[in-house]
């Protein structure tokens, strides 16, 4: 799941930064999680401990606290962030092909207009939908953009 839904082209291997967000923590719908197996470990850089799970094949994506550490499986999906060195400082590890980018995460919006003629602020309320491409609903907007990738294993 992205935000940004410009490059990379589908059929493309590209190395993102990414952490994962379980169902619950995103209030993600079904149609976006998975089950993974992996094995999370606590990581100290710079005196501070974060936690990596190692998806295999090499690559590695954050998690947002230890509440699971070892070998477990997770629930839900891989989220890209651009600007992931803002919240952690450990870094994460490896590529993914993209193989489809398959619909969007939308949120009913709620225009309320501005002192500026023209111009409005956007407030998003309700959960998240998953919604296929061209189908997006009237008063939703886009949130992010879901795609399916596979991880290319190290050295591959």
């Amino acid at each position: 799941m992205e935000p940004w839904p410009d490059e990379p082209a589908v059929g493309a291997v590209f190395s993102p930064t990414t952490y994962w967000a379980s169902r619950e923590w995103m209030d993600l719908p079904a149609e976006v999680c998975t089950e993974v197996p992996a094995r999370v470990e606590a990581v100290v850089t710079e005196g501070r401990t974060e936690w990596v799970a190692h998806l295999g094949d090499g690559f590695t994506t954050m998690m947002g606290d230890g509440s699971m550490v070892g070998d477990v499986m997770l629930h839900g999906c891989l989220v890209w962030d651009r600007y992931l060195w803002i919240d952690f400082w450990a870094r994460p590890w490896g590529s993914l092909r993209l193989l489809d980018r398959a619909g969007f995460l939308v949120q009913r919006q709620k225009w309320t207009a501005t002192r500026h003629p023209g111009a409005f602020s956007v407030t998003y309320e309700g959960g998240l939908e998953y919604h296929q491409r061209g189908s997006t609903p009237e008063g939703f907007g886009v949130r992010s953009e879901a795609s399916v990738v596979e991880i290319v294993p190290s050295g591959g």
